[in-house]
């Protein structure tokens, strides 16, 4: 899916990352693709209905008394 990164960019990823291990017996991550998101770009993020959020607040509040 992603494209592949430049040695640089995984050497600084990995240089970083060395630097931020503690303690050294921690693995490291780094992935030599690009930080492309594995959804479509096209895709939207759910709307969210405030009036329902807090429907479903009360009704949770309710189900603890």
């Amino acid at each position: 899916m992603g494209t592949e990164k430049s040695k640089s960019e995984v050497d600084k990823e990995l240089d970083e990352a060395l630097d931020e291990t503690f303690p050294a017996s921690d693995a490291i991550a780094v992935d030599a693709k690009s930080d492309q998101p594995l959804r479509p770009m096209d895709r939207k993020p759910p709307r969210i209905d405030k009036e329902l959020v807090e429907k479903l607040s009360e009704k949770a509040k309710n189900k603890e008394k």
